[in-house]
């Protein structure tokens, strides 16, 4: 079966059609459309209409790829941006109607056990993991060993959200870089007060973005990247880096995910505070994201 996973984003939409025979995946196409769909959440919890139009379009043109490929089966899914998003029965709706495509939203376990399905054959044999998923609009601990999920946390914000909330300046403004870094620390040590060293994975654009940068890479090449181990020490680099450029300076970095160049600070931010938080060495990156276990797996909802 020819087979197609949408994940509709907080900050992008990620496509993959794959060709798939029980537990055998050829990859046929995969792509990334930058939307920031969730962009006008913090003030208002409201996607928008401009944005509701962009997705529309940039659905419609996935939409005949998926022709041209001879998909069929779509999976269309939503994370964050949709669960809050006060316009968010309407916008789907709208999908239904102008694409024909069913747009279901996971919870955040529903996510959570997916990010861990695609991620957690990186988690070395008996021993206990933690795979680190932050996007646009949350971030996602899950814990558990390679073949068994045992729990996780959920923050509501991410890289988008987190930008939108702490950071008006270009450059950063030093008080709203401390303002963003203590917010992320005080989260941290009141959801886990006692954190251990663990095993880490990393996944989800911002950490693919950072270690793509790290490779200094002239084109994204996801093969490259997965199981690439980013260390802390190199997330500070970036993040020092980062502060001390605008927008358009960072977009010019070799690696840098055209369009990531105004939240990658965040994205960086957090995945530092994480390490301090644990004492982490750094983190395995893992390319593969929820659209990767839904080839494989039913969505029941």
């Amino acid at each position: 079966m020819v087979k197609a996973v949408i994940d509709l984003g907080t900050n992008s939409i990620k496509c993959i059609i794959a060709e798939v025979d029980g537990n055998n995946i050829r990859i046929l196409k995969q792509l990334t459309c930058i939307t920031k769909l969730g962009r006008n959440l913090q003030p208002n919890n409201e996607l928008g209409f401009e944005a509701q139009d962009n997705i529309i379009e940039d659905l419609k043109s996935i939409q005949q790829l998926c022709e041209f490929l001879k998909v069929e089966q779509v999976i269309c899914v939503g994370t964050e941006a949709l669960r809050r998003a006060k316009d968010s029965v309407p916008f789907r709706e709208k999908i239904r109607q102008q694409v024909g495509w069913k747009v279901y939203v996971l919870s955040p376990e529903m996510e959570a056990k997916f990010i861990f399905l695609a991620s957690s054959n990186l988690i070395p044999a008996n021993q206990k993991g933690m795979i680190v998923e932050s996007g646009g609009g949350s971030t996602e601990f899950i814990f558990g060993y390679r073949e068994r999920f045992i729990s996780y946390q959920f923050f509501p914000f991410g890289a988008l959200t987190l930008t939108n909330k702490f950071i008006h300046n270009d450059p950063v403004a030093p008080e709203e870089f401390n303002t963003l870094k203590t917010f992320l620390k005080q989260k941290l040590k009141k959801t886990f007060p006692q954190p251990e060293s663990i095993f880490s994975v990393a996944s989800g654009g911002g950490a693919t973005t950072l270690a793509s940068v790290s490779r200094q890479l002239e084109h994204f090449e996801e093969e490259t990247i997965h199981n690439f181990f980013l260390s802390s020490d190199e997330i500070d680099r970036q993040v020092e880096l980062y502060k001390s450029l605008n927008n358009e300076q960072r977009r010019k970095i070799k690696g840098m995910q055209a369009g990531r160049e105004d939240i990658i600070l965040a994205s960086a931010v957090i995945y530092q505070q994480i390490a301090y938080h644990f004492n982490l060495p750094g983190f395995i990156i893992s390319s593969r994201g929820i659209r990767y276990a839904l080839l494989q797996f039913d969505l029941k909802v």
